[in-house]
């Protein structure tokens, strides 16, 4: 019996609306744009319905020559405001604190779009990067959308902070463009690379920490609840399938390396290989799968140990008290 059919990666159809508009504005025919890029007529009238991402990646493409101006998705990103784009905006703006909000970011972006991903690509005590990724086909399209993907994030957070919070630095998976001022203006920084093996921004751990204005603990915790039962994207490569499996078998209480490689269909020494490819380990991937989980379980304040060892598939409360301290998480006293 052949597989089915992944699902069509889309996007949110008010980011081309948001693209058309600006098109419009420096006097290009924005219905053109839009019939040569494969969209629908009803793109222009409905913000909140999802439309393929390669017809976006193409209106980028078509944008940029029409309006002669490879900066375009920078100054549109920098206009946007939280409530363009629904209930992702949403749970932004009422998370507790700037890093509550980029966290559920990584969660929720396919509600944005399912060809995007995001994640926490290192840690210190002092910053924080977070990584942009496009799945799918490279291209000029997929580099414009990946640097309206960080610019967004620069001015959501001016947006939602109500303060003039910038990256500590930015780093882009494209080749350096002639000139960097559209950049550092739109990003808030001057510490812009290019040529980078993927896109990332850094955060100073202390801005994370900022009150958000509109923060909302129980409005937040209700929509989150409701975007966890909307469907997220199928897997795009080896490595996020491993991660959905893992994840699975934490639930299910039974984290060890031969049960996921069983699921996997693969030896366990084959499952190390191919993270050893990727980079990472066994032991550094389920540690780091655990503590996300801890983080989101004690959003909504501090659960019971014993409930909290379960959620983290470990055999008792005892073990899961160790981890918060290796962690360092604010509060691994036991509750």
């Amino acid at each position: 019996m052949s597989s089915p059919i992944p699902p069509v990666p889309v996007c949110l159809a008010g980011i081309a609306r948001s693209v058309l508009a600006a098109a419009a504005a420096g006097g290009a025919d924005a219905r053109q744009l839009a019939q040569d890029a494969g969209l629908p007529p009803w793109v222009l009238a409905d913000a909140e319905a999802m439309v393929p991402s390669r017809n976006l990646m193409r209106l980028w493409e078509l944008a940029e020559d029409a309006m002669a101006d490879p900066d375009v998705p920078l100054a549109i990103a920098s206009r946007l405001q939280p409530s363009r784009l629904g209930l992702y905006g949403y749970l932004f703006t009422s998370a507790a604190t700037l890093r509550d909000a980029l966290q559920g970011s990584i969660a929720f972006v396919h509600l944005v779009s399912t060809c995007t991903r995001v994640r926490v690509e290192a840690e210190t005590d002092k910053e924080i990067t977070y990584s942009c990724r496009h799945v799918g086909e490279g291209g000029r399209g997929p580099e414009l959308g990946l640097q309206f993907c960080v610019a967004s994030f620069c001015a959501l957070i001016r947006a939602s902070t109500g303060q003039r919070v910038a990256p500590v630095r930015v780093g882009f998976a494209q080749p350096a463009p002639r000139s960097y001022q559209a950049f550092t203006k739109a990003l808030g920084t001057g510490r812009v690379d290019f040529g980078a093996p993927v896109t990332t921004f850094t955060m100073n751990a202390r801005d994370l920490g900022l009150p958000m204005p509109g923060g909302d603990p129980g409005l937040a915790r209700i929509l989150r609840k409701y975007a966890a039962t909307l469907r997220p994207p199928p897997p795009a490569t080896w490595y996020e399938h491993f991660q959905q499996v893992l994840g699975e078998t934490i639930s299910n209480g039974a984290p060890s390396l031969e049960a996921v490689a069983g699921r996997l269909a693969v030896s366990a020494r084959t499952l190390q290989r191919r993270l050893s490819e990727h980079g990472t380990t066994w032991r550094a991937e389920l540690d780091t799968a655990r503590q996300h989980r801890a983080r989101l379980a004690r959003q909504d304040g501090p659960p019971a140990m014993t409930s909290l060892a379960r959620q983290l598939g470990y055999a008792g409360p005892r073990s899961a008290r160790r981890a918060l301290r290796r962690w360092n998480e604010p509060s691994s006293e036991p509750v």
